[in-house]
């Protein structure tokens, strides 16, 4: 078992010896913590290993629209823009987890690009199979961060 491990075995145990309510509290700023990274990871199109989101497909512009059009700029910057709202990312905690997950329709598209899924964009359209983009993910500097928290918290 590597020392990360028994770290977090040994963090484990701590927050057991903590009353629920304490428990609750501090999950609960951990769940915000982690919803409000993953919030800005999103809006910079990383996964959490840090790499690129893949791009989005590139759409057939007819030859009198290319005129009218942007170079790009709007997709480029709007992609999961309203996925990452407070009323579509929500975070949550008991004395006994935490969590940050997406509701409603948001979770039924958040599904689809997580996974790398099929979909159709709209009724009566083709459906697209879209690339997979890791969208909640925790990682190695958030744990850490989660770590550090547990320990602030039991004043070691």
């Amino acid at each position: 078992m590597s020392d990360l491990a028994q770290l977090a075995d040994m963090a484990g145990a701590l927050l057991r010896s903590v009353s629920p309510a304490e428990r609750r509290k501090l999950l609960r700023t951990m769940a915000r913590d982690l919803q409000a990274s993953q919030r800005a990871r999103i809006g910079h199109q990383q996964a959490p290993d840090g790499s690129a989101y893949p791009a989005r497909r590139v759409k057939p512009v007819p030859p009198e629209q290319s005129r009218l059009r942007r170079r790009g700029s709007i997709r480029r910057t709007a992609m999961f823009k309203k996925l990452r709202l407070a009323r579509n990312l929500k975070a949550g905690a008991t004395d006994a987890e935490a969590w940050v997950g997406f509701v409603g329709r948001a979770a039924r598209i958040a599904r689809v690009h997580q996974k790398g899924g099929v979909d159709r964009p709209s009724s009566g359209q083709k459906p697209v199979r879209y690339a997979k983009r890791v969208l909640i993910g925790v990682t190695p500097a958030e744990e850490a961060r989660f770590l550090d928290m547990l320990l602030v918290q039991m004043g070691v």
